[in-house]
């Protein structure tokens, strides 16, 4: 389970990263991502997203628990001071949690987004 401090939690949230981010995609996810002016110490917030084009809410929720699984160890190398939005396609179901990590590992490189 992500922990609460890194949760992306509001609609609010959501919709503010999605107008004023940038997106990067590959085959089975797309990250949208912004800085962050929070006055707080370096902190990241992560967001997960699967629409109903990815199924019905059991493949969805599975999708978003694989997605969860497989960012969790890559958060000590993301840049701070970010939001991100983790959305999931449908080809998010032939792929096991390890190739997700290498997506996301993928998708964040292309971003500059990895220390």
């Amino acid at each position: 389970m992500l922990k609460p401090e890194y949760r992306l939690k509001k609609r609010k949230q959501f919709n503010y990263i999605y107008k004023h981010g940038k997106s990067v995609g590959c085959d089975c996810l797309s990250l949208t991502y912004n800085f962050s002016r929070m006055p707080k110490p370096p902190h990241i917030k992560i967001g997960f997203s699967a629409s109903k084009k990815v199924g019905n809410s059991v493949k969805r929720h599975k999708a978003l628990r694989k997605m969860r699984e497989a960012i969790r160890p890559l958060i000590p190398n993301m840049t701070t001071n970010h939001n991100y939005i983790f959305v999931a396609k449908e080809t998010i179901h032939e792929k096991s949690v390890a190739e997700i990590q290498k997506q996301c590992e993928y998708v964040l490189k292309k971003a500059g987004l990895l220390k």
